[in-house]
């Protein structure tokens, strides 16, 4: 029997080859997530990424996708006609999601561009990724950092799944050249039930004299009735005020709320200039049992 060569570890016979799998579902996540070898085998670990510190948004069912990588560009010199490849082209894929339209609709207003995470799973249950082998995080394994794009023609056509699309450019060739297949003793399939119940919130009127009005929902279906103050979460970070909150909250009984926007250690309302970002965020402990989009709330001068 051949050992297996260093350089091609398929070996002359063939012994240590590994199949290659399709792509069954991406997980999008936050572009520095990582796992050391010790933590990334643990399922509480992949959980606590989902419902404790929302690094892994979602998990995404595919259809179809299709490799949109360029060719490497190859020049001939004009004297010795020899031919050589001038780059190495980032890998790209168009992905056809299958989602349905409150999914969806979440992905379009959320991956508008930005750069995030991508572990894929493969039909056979590994999980792809690669592992870091320069810097402070050596031997940790981490989703490929990627600019994702979610995009919809419209109207879907009957039968047709082309109508959700999400395109992926990967940034870094590098990391697909230290590509890695974990194969977890747990199922992907796992992680869905450790995923937050997905809220959606909308502005039903105009923030005045300190109060914004909203609808929650889960997501496109039913109201959401019985949230708290606590249950809200504002952000400094993403608010041009210091100090936002929300400090009451009166509830209707069918989902819609009337909110008490407020900002400064001494409660004020906001105004002309000043905006908001908050969102629902009900927990049980350290665990996010519901999550929303964020909403901006401007402030109007009465």
């Amino acid at each position: 029997m051949n050992a297996c060569s260093v350089d091609l570890p398929g070996g002359v016979n063939g012994d240590c080859q590994l199949p290659l799998s399709e792509i069954k579902n991406i997980l999008i996540c936050d572009k520095d997530v990582s796992f050391t070898d010790a933590e990334v085998k643990v399922l509480s670990n992949w959980e606590a990424a989902i419902n404790e510190d929302l690094e892994i948004y979602a998990v995404a069912g595919l259809v179809n996708y299709t490799p949109t990588t360029d060719d490497p560009n190859i020049v001939t010199n004009p004297v010795s006609k020899a031919k050589t490849i001038t780059n190495s082209p980032v890998p790209s894929f168009e992905f056809m999601l299958d989602s349905n339209f409150c999914d969806f609709k979440s992905m379009l207003q959320t991956l508008k561009g930005g750069v995030y995470g991508v572990f894929f799973e493969l039909h056979n249950g590994n999980i792809q990724g690669y592992v870091d082998q320069s810097g402070n995080d050596i031997g940790s394994f981490k989703p490929y950092k990627a600019r994702i794009n979610a995009y919809t023609k419209g109207a879907q056509e009957i039968d047709s799944n082309e109508a959700f699309k999400l395109y992926v450019n990967f940034l870094n060739a590098n990391e697909l050249q230290n590509q890695y297949y974990f194969a977890p003793i747990w199922g992907v399939d796992e992680l869905l039930d450790a995923m937050p119940v997905g809220v959606n919130v909308i502005k039903t009127g105009a923030y005045a004299s300190g109060d914004q009005e909203v609808r929650i929902t889960t997501r496109c279906a039913d109201a959401i009735t019985g949230l708290v103050v606590g249950d809200f979460e504002t952000s400094s970070t993403k608010s041009n005020v210091s100090t936002p909150a929300v400090t009451s909250v009166s509830d209707d009984g069918g989902g819609v709320y009337t909110l008490t926007v407020q900002k400064d250690s001494t409660p004020a309302n906001i105004v002309d200039g000043d905006y908001v970002y908050l969102r629902v965020a009900k927990k049980t402990g350290d665990v996010y049992n519901y999550v929303s989009n964020w909403i901006r709330v401007e402030g109007v001068t009465a």
